[in-house]
């Protein structure tokens, strides 16, 4: 027969929290064990006869939590091994309980026997103490497993397991980025009911101890100073409802393909100019648009941004089996080909044709053909090295040039289009991006442009050609780049 871990909640406090039901456990214990000695109810069970073993000595023998925790686990175990074993915790068991939740893993790998006992709370004392009922909902966190993907600003949150100092100035430090410095909360530990403080005071007091625990009340999109992802769906829904703006309101799919656009190029252009600060506000420009499909998508009862992030999840999961399977690659070289086949494989593509007809059509030119050219490429449809790609744009400028006097204007435009078309096979052999490259080119002339402008003597309509031709050498040395 299996032994049996039950593990207990001492409640938030001294004996008054303890449950009947905790006690009658724990005295009957064979094996009684307490993550921590540092917990109020300790000395009244000491007095009950209730002997513990605590799990104290692996805060100071590990380097971080991940290997505490780990270890805790382990030592339950083994100790389990040896007979029935009840595991005391703080507060309830199940609520804002780390070890509890490890052990709760190892269930079916190591077909464990387990029960709980629950307790009360920290989050129920805390209510209790600061007397605010949380009939809309309660985020409870522990301070030293606080990321910023949990901090939820819409719901009241009670953050436990401020224990000292520097897990206090941690926990501000990472509340700060999205509430306000002057918020008030209220501080609550064992020793008083509540005190009110500024969210900017919490590393500042005199006490901290394992009881110590944080109560920050919900905020309104007006009171934050830091807005997630959450609030930008609620700002787009907003723009769009009856309610809100005509214009935002008129918007389909259709009409905002020229925003998506024009903000992709700004993207590209902060980029460009290395400014961040430019390209964080494009970022977000960008990933509205997003939103804003999203939300129509969602009028329509089509699909909602979580059906788009989950889609992208999805495909980055199932296109990296290197890294969520079990495959194994060599070098870029090898992902890229993976990538490649699984693509085909979602798309149900069965010829390299429908590849290449793949790539979408309203790309701009120089950029669609660089990648029809790297899909053709991967199964062998390439030349060998750059200096036959030099030949062929060379024999593509001959054939233009045998053209150009005629009057056969689709000629021409077939020429020159294949001119363009192998000037891309240069550009890729060089690993260059065309595009970018024609881009950069374009800046250049214009600023070589604005040189001569800037600086002629007569208005530059009058300037003959050889005049605009000097300053022109001038402007190439000033602007070597674009």
């Amino acid at each position: 027969m299996k032994n049996t871990l039950t593990i207990v909640g001492l409640g938030p406090g001294d004996e008054r929290y303890l449950t009947l039901g905790a006690i009658e456990v724990l005295k009957r214990g064979d094996i009684v064990i307490t993550r921590t000695m540092e917990h109020g109810a300790i000395p009244y069970l000491k007095e009950q006869g209730i002997v513990f073993e605590s799990l104290d000595k692996f805060y100071n023998i590990k380097k971080d939590f991940d290997q505490v925790y780990e270890s805790m686990v382990e030592y339950v175990i083994e100790r389990l091994e040896q007979g029935n074993v009840v595991l005391a915790l703080p507060g309830d068991p199940m609520v804002g309980e780390r070890l509890s939740r490890e052990l709760l893993r190892e269930v079916d790998r190591r077909q464990l026997c387990i029960e709980i006992v629950p307790g009360i709370g920290r989050s129920n004392w805390v209510l209790s103490k600061v007397k605010i009922s949380a009939m809309d909902g309660l985020k409870i966190i522990a301070a030293p497993a606080l990321v910023h993907y949990y901090i939820d600003t819409r719901l009241p949150t009670v953050i436990t397991d401020i224990w000292s100092p520097i897990v206090a100035a941690e926990t501000k430090l990472k509340l700060l980025r999205f509430y306000p410095p002057d918020l008030e909360v209220y501080l609550i530990d064992d020793s008083v009911d509540y005190i009110s403080i500024g969210l900017y005071e919490l590393d500042r007091q005199d006490v901290y101890d394992h009881t110590t625990c944080l109560y920050i009340p919900s905020l309104s999109m007006y009171e934050v100073d830091s807005y997630d992802f959450k609030y930008l769906e609620e700002i787009v829904a907003l723009l769009r409802s009856k309610d809100g703006c005509p214009w935002d309101r008129e918007q389909t799919h259709q009409s905002l393909k020229k925003c998506l656009i024009e903000e992709t190029y700004e993207v590209l252009d902060a980029i460009d100019k290395k400014d961040v600060d430019k390209l964080i506000e494009e970022l977000g420009d960008v990933l509205f648009q997003v939103v804003f499909h999203a939300q129509i998508g969602k009028e329509h009862g089509q699909f909602d941004i979580y059906d788009v992030m989950s889609g992208v999840c999805k495909k980055m999961i199932h296109r990296h089996p290197h890294i969520f399977g079990d495959a194994v690659v060599d070098g870029q070289e090898e992902v890229i080909k993976n990538w490649e086949n699984i693509k085909k494989e979602e798309k149900g593509l069965t010829t390299y044709t429908q590849v290449l007809q793949d790539i979408p059509s309203n790309l701009p030119a120089l950029m669609r053909a660089y990648k029809v050219q790297k899909k053709a490429a991967l199964v062998g449809f390439d030349w060998d090295k750059v200096d036959d790609t030099f030949k062929k744009l060379e024999e593509e400028i001959c054939e233009l040039k045998e053209v150009y006097l005629t009057d056969d204007i689709d000629r021409i435009t077939d020429e020159l289009g294949d001119v363009l078309f192998a000037t891309v096979n240069v550009a890729r052999f060089l690993k260059i991006e065309p595009e970018l490259a024609l881009t950069s080119t374009i800046e250049k002339f214009i600023n070589r442009f604005k040189y001569i402008e800037d600086n002629a003597d007569i208005s530059i309509e009058d300037m003959s050609l050889e005049e605009m031709d000097k300053l022109w050498n001038s402007a190439k040395e000033l602007f070597p780049k674009g």
